[in-house]
């Protein structure tokens, strides 16, 4: 999903997307092995434009913002770039994969990518962000080491789902608000509440994404992902073809499953989602209001839909 600029934010959107391209350029060539697009599509710049939009509601403006707004865009692309790395099946299996030539590559991409996010830290207008940013990747690489090893007993794979999206989902958009916070100049009393507006923000939109793919075909299934739909089904019904979905994910067990998964686990889900929303509407309101708050405010409905 691409998100809108809005105009108050064109001009620095520029400066981060100017940024991009010149830091990345001299290896963009090896960068491009791991993705076409890992680094220099622009129609999903969200956790910059939050940077911008919140820092905004201060007064920050300007090269020095885009510097900490490109910084988390560089950091999510060397995120993207060692997911490759991960084989979701394997892993819940207790298996790890053998290392391969295209693993190297994704490997050495994602470290390169890291590096030339602190670079940007370092640019940045205050030095806290570097340990914001450094804290969500620890973050991150936790959630990686997080999983949803059975769907029984329920409570445990429940606390497992959240801690592992918290993390993957939550903490780098989270970081991304405290650091608007503190490029907007605004009152560190401010950076409770945009951590509670980046983590719920996130794990909203993890939500609506789970959600749409399970509406659609269940393809994230495939690929050995554990919705939350199929966590909640999994509580709610003891149905023998959810666990040979979680056990082996495959066309046939995926189309034996995904009608359970659909009546069972969806409309719980989307409960969820909608008290996603709902905290990340409650931490905004707690923020100050600035020419940046009806975009945020709109930005938390267009997850949902």
């Amino acid at each position: 999903m691409s998100w809108s600029v809005p105009p108050e934010l064109h001009h620095d959107f520029l400066l981060v997307e100017q940024l991009l391209r010149e830091r990345t350029r001299a290896r963009m060539a090896v960068i491009s092995m791991v993705g076409p697009h890992v680094v220099t599509d622009p129609s999903d710049r969200l956790r910059a434009l939050i940077v911008l939009a919140i820092a905004r509601l201060g007064n920050g403006a300007g090269e020095q913002v885009a510097h900490a707004a490109a910084a988390v865009e560089l950091i999510e692309a060397a995120t993207r770039a060692h997911d490759d790395l991960i084989d979701e099946q394997s892993r819940r299996a207790g298996r790890v994969a053998n290392g391969a030539w295209d693993h190297g590559v994704a490997l050495m991409v994602g470290d390169y990518l890291f590096a030339l996010a602190a670079g940007e830290m370092a640019r940045s207008p205050d030095p806290r962000i570097i340990g914001l940013y450094s804290q969500a990747v620890m973050q991150i690489c936790e959630g990686q080491l997080t999983t949803v090893s059975s769907l029984t007993p329920n409570e445990t794979a429940l606390v497992a789902y959240w801690q592992r999206e918290e993390a993957l989902a939550g903490a780098l958009f989270a970081a991304a608000a405290q650091a608007g916070v503190l490029c907007g100049g605004l009152a560190d009393s401010l950076l409770e509440p945009a951590t509670q507006f980046g983590l719920h923000l996130g794990l909203a939109r993890r939500l609506a994404r789970e959600i749409r793919d399970l509406e659609a075909d269940g393809a994230w299934l495939q690929a050995g992902h554990v919705p939350l739909a199929l966590v909640l089904a999994a509580g709610n019904s003891p149905a023998p073809e959810l666990q040979a979905l979680f056990a082996h994910p495959s066309p046939e067990t995926i189309a034996a499953a995904l009608p359970i998964i659909q009546r069972d686990g969806l409309p719980a889900a989307r409960a969820v989602l909608v008290e996603q929303q709902a905290a990340a509407r409650q931490a905004l309101a707690q923020l100050p209001v600035g020419a940046t708050t009806p975009w945020l405010a709109a930005l938390i409905g267009q997850l949902g839909s």
